[in-house]
């Protein structure tokens, strides 16, 4: 018997080990790992129980915590309220929110109020699926992210992806066509800078990525590619090659637009992938 943290009771310390499948939308890869857990017992409320053993963790190894996860529609709105106020009151490094209630447009309020209490500072993944009637100002997260993720985007507006800041933004599932991606290209071409520097995003249908472009163009030797003397004139200049894009290689075709002032647009389509879209924003 231990029990090493005051109102907490652990029967032992063994752990039960059992597999856990996780999947990487960027590499489009699953991953399969072991899972460790412990049983323990609380006289407290377990929002306050949980936080106090993962303060105890933290100092036993001396490591910050740089991780929280939470699977929303598990709890009622006064819980969800709870476990924001108890683990946000410090910024961590990644936020993980997972849930499915499409089919229960009551809980959007809930969920609003959780993607504005949280204060991750680094990467975000929401793996919600939200029902279709759900909408978020992204305007009105507290900190500048590296990454968001979204795994169901068919909530996801013109709008939201005008608004994130973070360095990149990947959106999966969405509802957008090719008109969209093209409206994209044209608000930047015609002055628009977005507040991300990548977008990779999963169309509801093939992209033409030379009718995206539009117009004249001309092609260019790898070599060119990053020489802002050559790409120039707001011309599209084709390209075909290989591509470090979301923790892999893959091969692209796309384009290169060099604006006035001198910001390069690329955008491009894996070849094996004619539903996603690439958009990368270069000084």
């Amino acid at each position: 018997m231990t029990e090493p943290i005051e109102g907490i009771h652990f029967p032992n310390w063994k752990p039960a080990v059992d597999t856990a499948h996780t999947y990487s939308w960027p590499t489009k890869e699953a991953a399969v790992t072991s899972r460790h857990s412990i049983d323990l017992y609380t006289s407290e409320n377990l929002t306050f129980a949980t936080r106090k053993l993962a303060d105890y963790i933290s100092e036993i190894f001396h490591e910050e915590e740089n991780f929280f996860g939470l699977e929303w529609n598990l709890y009622n709105g006064q819980e969800n309220k709870m476990i924001m106020d108890v683990f946000c009151k410090h910024p961590v490094r990644d936020f993980l929110l997972t849930g499915d209630t499409s089919n229960d447009s009551s809980k959007n309020d809930v969920l609003t109020s959780i993607l504005k209490k949280q204060n991750d500072k680094k990467n975000m993944t929401l793996w919600i699926n939200p029902s279709s009637d759900f909408s978020f100002d992204f305007g009105q997260f507290k900190n500048s992210l590296d990454t968001l993720d979204i795994a169901y985007s068919h909530w996801i507006t013109i709008q939201n992806i005008s608004n994130v800041k973070c360095e990149k933004l990947y959106i999966h599932k969405s509802n957008f066509l090719q008109a969209d991606f093209k409206l994209l290209i044209d608000k930047w071409r015609n002055g628009w800078t977005p507040n991300w520097k990548t977008m990779t995003i999963e169309l509801n249908e093939d992209i033409d990525v030379d009718t995206c472009a539009e117009g004249e163009f001309i092609d260019m030797e790898p070599e060119y590619y990053n020489n802002k003397r050559v790409v120039c004139g707001n011309v599209p200049i084709r390209f075909k090659g290989y591509f470090d894009i979301s923790c892999e290689t893959t091969f692209m075709h796309g384009y290169h637009i060099l604006r006035s002032d001198e910001m390069i647009a690329t955008i491009g389509i894996s070849e094996d992938k004619y539903r996603v879209g690439w958009f990368h924003i270069r000084k």
